[in-house]
């Protein structure tokens, strides 16, 4: 890396969480990587989180805060931390997450040396309430010299996301969009992937509470962003729909695509979904039926636990 370490913003969209917000950003301070700004995004929150944010602020000039007169719901929020960064990379922290000491320097150190990289994450290792780790996020190493391929590799695997909480370079990801809808996060990490490769390193870790996070439950993302309420039924075709929509009629990187081009990738993102979808939707009843589960093991010839 060069001597001066390059700028990161972290942008911390919260809402309600002022105790985990704040080991959120104390793990921010005690980072190895000083050169940070900390952008906290308060959505209007009711509880303690303005005293907290003030005291943090003045405790470390690195942090920076904005509250919202009134909620703007999560998608925005994010955008507005987001818009605050002025660093040369950002990342999006959870309220109620923490990073290992190295973790942004691993990520800027990758994003310095490989310059094909857009994005750079860690893993994320989740914990349930008595802060015991429950497991490990996926591993997906999106680095094909095809942007669609990225793209598509990143749909097939992705579970939990946990490689959007990494290191962005800012001008290459600016006007990338994540709408507000289920999957609207998916929609943004495809958008990533079709301007350059991203990687995760699984040597350090960004520490997230699962039971208390927004992310688990369908239901819950569906009632907080205000989806329809047929998404928590059928999310996979929700997703499904929400993604292909989104990224082939409604980003910026198919909006001088030819109409062919639109519609057969559409059908390629559609597809790969949906067929996710349905091998899951097999697992889910493998679980509970005796003869789906046989026949799950002896199709894709793998146990199915349950």
């Amino acid at each position: 890396m060069n001597q001066v370490e390059p700028l990161v913003s972290v942008c911390i969209p919260t809402y309600n969480r002022a105790k985990k917000l704040e080991r959120a950003v104390q793990s921010l301070v005690k980072s190895g990587y000083k050169n940070l700004e900390i952008i906290i995004s308060d959505n209007a929150s009711s509880d303690e989180t303005q005293r907290v944010c003030s005291a943090l602020r003045a405790s470390d000039s690195r942090v920076k805060y904005f509250r919202h007169a009134e909620n703007q719901g999560p998608t925005e929020n994010f955008k507005f931390a987001k818009n605050q960064a002025t660093g040369k990379y950002f990342l999006w922290h959870g309220d109620d997450d923490y990073l290992d000491p190295d973790y942004i320097r691993t990520c800027v150190d990758e994003l310095e040396r490989d310059p094909s990289l857009v994005l750079v994450s860690g893993l994320a290792a989740y914990h349930g309430g008595d802060n015991a780790l429950t497991h490990y996020g996926n591993v997906i190493q999106s680095d094909s010299d095809l942007p669609l391929m990225r793209v598509l590799k990143y749909l097939w695997l992705v579970g939990d996301n946990s490689i959007f909480c990494g290191a962005y370079r800012v001008d290459r990801v600016r006007d990338c969009r994540m709408p507000n809808c289920l999957a609207g996060d998916w929609v943004w990490m495809a958008s990533v992937l079709l301007r350059g490769k991203a990687k995760i390193v699984p040597a350090v870790h960004v520490h997230r509470d699962f039971e208390d996070s927004t992310s688990s439950s369908i239901a819950r993302i569906v009632s907080v962003i205000g989806a329809p309420r047929w998404h928590a039924r059928f999310p996979w075709i929700a997703q499904s729909l929400n993604v292909a929509n989104q990224l082939i009629f409604q980003s910026n990187e198919y909006k001088v695509a030819s109409l062919t081009r639109k519609i057969s990738n559409y059908m390629l993102i559609y597809g790969v979904l949906v067929v996710k979808g349905l091998i899951m939707n097999l697992r889910i009843l493998g679980a509970k039926i005796p003869f789906v589960r046989k026949i799950y093991r002896e199709y894709f010839k793998k146990p199915l636990v349950g």
